[in-house]
């Protein structure tokens, strides 16, 4: 069986590739006609070539697991047409068998789309928003918000013990430069609760193991609020024109992090940005989502090529291969919308990220359970 094995396997990659150049190139043209608007205004058709290009890279992680399961139907089709699929059931090949066959190709597209996932779609997204931006002659500003990108940061004093709460408010990041910033606001609290600084700066640089350095600030220090009955003595200050170093842990990634949608983003990116949200007391929902879909959206190729084999029991009589082509593409749309679904609901109504994430895969290997039942006992 070792050298059907590898057979399938060629099979299914070569009939999986020409399908996904297929799905790409497709989606790759509506890409390009949605720049229309742009291309002799802001930029020229190669320059639009190109950042259709470095789109690329996501809409292939995005069908992969439609690629591989029309891929599986149409090659467990064809073999069955043939009667080769036949002779192997004659053999003694069951449905177990049939599928560690399938498992081979299944680990070569799912190690693919976790490289794709991982470390070229975002590097790819990374690079084609900076250059929307210098073409466009528009800032990097968080998603959603005109304002600008803000977080929460919490600096703790380790001999005193005392704890600062600071929400930053960043204006725009700079296109290409990890380090510098524009304008910032920064609102700062004591461990109370008390606003007790604001300063704001033109621009900011950041300083690996020492924090933000805030160029030509303006600090506006508020007096010490008290609780008793005793007024309020003392008076606040201003000062302007001040080179500030802002001791913090906020990394020019985690401001990166808010101009890029959590989907788009890396496993690793993703982990570390929810430990920095759990360590501020802010909501994870939204990320720890797309952590796990990350997680279990390749193993999704493997329960579509499951999918995929009650197709091969099917006899010739059931339909030509073209038809089940195009049943196999109405189920991998099915897939991708319960995903999409699924992933909004578990925002929406805060169910848990690991359950929510694998749901849908799960429900396609019940159904896929299910045929495989009905046509073996036909």
């Amino acid at each position: 069986m070792r050298v059907v094995t590898r057979h399938l396997a060629k099979e299914i990659l070569i009939s999986t590739g020409f399908i996904l150049i297929s799905l790409v190139l497709l989606i790759a043209f509506f890409d390009l006609v949605g720049q229309a608007k742009n291309i002799g205004s802001r930029y020229d058709f190669g320059t639009a070539l190109f950042l259709t290009a470095l789109k690329l890279p996501s809409r292939l992680y995005e069908v992969m697991p439609i690629a591989a399961l029309l891929g599986g139907v149409y090659t467990l089709s064809r073999w069955a047409a043939n009667s080769e699929f036949t002779i192997l059931r004659v053999a003694g090949l069951s449905p177990m068998r049939l599928a560690g066959m399938l498992l081979v190709p299944a680990l070569v597209l799912i190690a693919m789309t976790y490289a794709l996932g991982e470390w070229v779609t975002p590097a790819a997204d990374k690079m084609r928003g900076e250059m929307r931006t210098i073409l466009l002659k528009s800032t990097l500003t968080a998603r959603g918000y005109a304002s600008g990108v803000w977080v929460k940061d919490t600096v703790r004093d380790g001999r005193a013990g005392d704890v600062t709460m600071r929400f930053v408010n960043v204006h725009n990041l700079i296109a290409g430069e990890d380090s510098r910033t524009g304008a910032w606001r920064v609102f700062e609290f004591n461990d109370k609760g008390d606003l007790v600084r604001i300063l704001h700066a033109p621009e900011a640089n950041y300083i690996p193991r020492s924090g933000w350095h805030l160029k030509d600030a303006t600090v506006e220090g508020l007096p010490r609020v008290t609780r008793d009955e005793n007024p309020m003595v003392e008076a606040s200050t201003f000062r302007k024109g001040v080179d500030l170093m802002l001791p913090s842990d906020m990394r020019p990634d985690i401001l990166g992090v808010l101009t890029i949608k959590p989907e788009r983003m890396g496993i690793a990116e993703l982990w570390s940005y929810i430990g920095h949200l759990r360590e501020t007391r802010q909501t994870t929902e939204r990320y720890e989502v797309a952590l796990w879909t990350k997680i279990f959206y390749p193993i999704a190729i493997f329960v579509m090529l499951a999918v995929a084999m009650p197709f091969a029991y099917l006899n010739v009589r059931s339909g030509g291969v073209s038809i089940r082509i195009f049943i196999g593409l109405m189920i991998g749309i099915s897939f991708y919308a319960l995903n999409n679904i699924f992933a909004f609901m578990g925002i929406l109504n805060t169910w848990p990220a690991m359950v929510v994430a694998p749901l849908p895969s799960l429900i396609m290997l019940v159904l896929a359970s299910a045929a495989m039942w009905i046509v073996e006992r036909r």
